[in-house]
């Protein structure tokens, strides 16, 4: 049988240790700040780049589009459009209901997949003419940015990218799907 003290203080020591890294897991995600004018984010976004997640990754998501509508019902509505390890590979689409979850501002959307699966995105900044936009969720782990174009001058995607920074979030994450 072990040393009791010795038991107790490794078991302070990992305390701490979960401790500080949750603490660093859990920084505050950067908050939306900009009203969103909903006709004008309608319509089809191309995925420039993303933080690595388990949703897309699964799918070897390649060209990857989210096409943002308003369904019969007055939701949100949204089909994500992947292909399959290649920008021509087979399609794997995603859909998802969902609404505005801080009406007025429109920035914060709760969108709903599969019918049990739901989660919270906001839109954290845009170009002003809506030709790009920077989107994460509401942890603060994910991150994607998003064109109207599948292709963006290198000026475009340093500005996102310094956005990006801006916003907090470590851009080295970033992958940069093909597009077509």
């Amino acid at each position: 049988m072990g040393n009791p003290l010795a038991s107790r203080g490794a078991l302070i020591f990992l305390a701490v240790l979960g401790l500080a890294v949750a603490g660093q897991a859990s920084a505050a995600p950067a908050r939306p700040t900009k009203p969103v004018d909903l006709i004008r984010y309608f319509g089809r976004w191309y995925e420039i780049a993303r933080v690595p997640n388990q949703f897309e990754n699964g799918a070897g998501c390649q060209a990857p589009t989210a096409d943002y509508n308003q369904n019969p019902k007055g939701q949100i509505s949204v089909i994500q459009t992947c292909h399959k390890g290649s920008p021509v590979g087979a399609e794997v689409i995603y859909r998802a209901a969902g609404h505005i979850v801080d009406p007025g501002v429109n920035a914060r959307l709760k969108l709903t997949y599969f019918i049990l699966m739901s989660k919270e995105y906001w839109v954290l900044d845009y170009a002003r003419d809506y030709q790009w936009a920077i989107v994460g969720d509401s942890t603060g782990r994910f991150l994607w940015l998003l064109s109207r174009s599948p292709n963006v001058t290198e000026g475009t995607r340093a500005d996102m990218l310094q956005r990006a920074r801006a916003l907090g979030y470590d851009i080295a994450q970033l992958e940069f799907p093909a597009q077509k």
